[in-house]
């Protein structure tokens, strides 16, 4: 099944997560709000989710010659 992953903070600032299906109903989401990004992902990770980097993006190094 896809699904999609959604970072969120709510009106508390506390960071949320949802697990959405393909027409964007909600399938599952984070039982409590969390304090920082990194402790709501890894909540989200033990739930399922896996942390992929982007392909899309190429960092640009600079060479400077001196």
């Amino acid at each position: 099944m896809n699904v999609i992953w959604r970072f969120y903070v709510d009106g508390q600032q506390r960071w949320k997560w949802q697990q959405l299906s393909a027409d964007r109903s909600v399938v599952a989401e984070s039982a409590k709000g969390y304090k920082d990004y990194e402790s709501c992902l890894a909540n989200a990770q033990g739930q399922g989710h896996e942390h992929l980097p982007s392909i899309g993006r190429r960092v640009q190094v600079s060479r400077h010659r001196f």
